[in-house]
C-alpha cells in the first residue's frame, strides 16, 4: 500500500470508532458549522499513532506526497480530519517548500474557524518564516501584505497572527500598522486576534505594548482588554 492508500484506510477506521454520543456536544461547540466523528483529542491521537506508524514504512519525502496527505485529510467533512491534517503537516514540515504558502492561503479560505485558522497561520505561515530568517526572509512582507490586503476574514486575521511564535524577532512596526488599519473594527475575530498579538508580544516587551495601548484609545475595547490582560 502507498502513502494515500494507508490513509485511506484509515480514515475508514477510524469513523468506525466514532461515538455519536461524543460529536454531539462538539459540533454545538463549533456552532453546528462542521461534522464530528466524536473523537476527544486523546483518543484521536491514539488512533494517529497507528497512522504514523504505517507512515513510517512508505515515503513521505516529498513535497508532493505531503501535499497530497494533507490534502486527503482536510477534504475529509468529519473535523477531526483537519486535526491530523495539522499535526501531519508539522511532523513533515521538512518538505515545506517554496510553494508552500500558497497551500496555507487555501487551507485558511477553506472550511475556515478559528480552530483551523489559528493553527495554520502562526504555524503552517510563522514558523515557515521563522526557520527561514523571520523578517529577513524574502517572502516576509509580500505574505502579510497579502493576507492584510484579503478580502477574506481569516487571511486578514493570519496578518495579525502571524508572528505569534516570533518573541523579539516580532517586528512590531508590521503589528502596529496591522492594528491600526482596523482600528475601527467592529468584527470579532479581528478585535480579538489584534489582543491576542499583542498580548503574546507584552510577554516579550511589555513597555512597548503598554505605551502603543495608551497612545491609541480609539482600538477596540476588545483589543485592549486582552492586549493589557497580564499587563496590570
Amino acid at each position: 500500500m502507498n502513502s494515500v492508500e494507508i490513509t485511506e484506510a484509515w480514515i475508514k477506521e477510524v469513523h468506525r470508532h466514532g461515538q455519536r454520543e461524543r460529536a454531539a456536544p462538539m459540533e454545538a461547540y463549533m456552532r453546528h458549522q462542521f461534522p464530528f466523528v466524536g473523537l476527544p483529542k486523546a483518543a484521536r491521537q491514539e488512533h494517529q499513532s497507528v497512522l504514523w506508524d504505517k507512515l513510517k514504512g512508505v515515503a513521505t519525502n516529498s513535497p508532493e506526497e505531503v501535499r497530497a496527505l494533507v490534502d486527503l485529510l482536510c477534504n475529509q467533512d468529519a473535523r477531526e480530519f483537519q486535526y491530523t491534517a495539522m499535526e501531519l503537516a508539522w511532523k513533515t514540515r521538512k518538505q515545506w517548500s517554496e510553494d508552500w504558502p500558497k497551500d496555507v492561503y487555501r487551507r485558511i479560505q477553506t472550511k475556515s474557524w478559528w480552530d483551523t485558522v489559528d493553527w495554520w497561520a502562526p504555524k503552517g505561515l510563522g514558523i515557515y518564516l521563522l526557520d527561514r530568517g523571520g523578517s529577513h526572509c524574502p517572502a516576509f512582507e509580500g505574505i502579510l501584505e497579502h493576507l492584510h490586503s484579503h478580502n477574506n476574514l481569516w487571511m486578514k486575521r493570519s496578518a495579525l497572527i502571524l508572528q505569534l511564535h516570533w518573541k523579539d524577532q516580532t517586528r512590531f512596526d508590521w503589528l502596529r500598522t496591522l492594528c491600526l488599519d482596523h482600528r475601527q473594527t467592529k468584527e470579532f475575530f479581528l478585535a480579538k486576534a489584534m489582543g491576542w498579538a499583542l498580548r503574546q508580544y507584552a510577554r516579550t516587551n511589555p513597555l512597548a505594548v503598554k505605551e502603543f495601548v495608551g497612545q491609541h484609545p480609539e482600538l477596540p475595547n476588545l483589543t485592549r482588554r486582552e492586549a493589557l490582560k497580564h499587563l496590570g
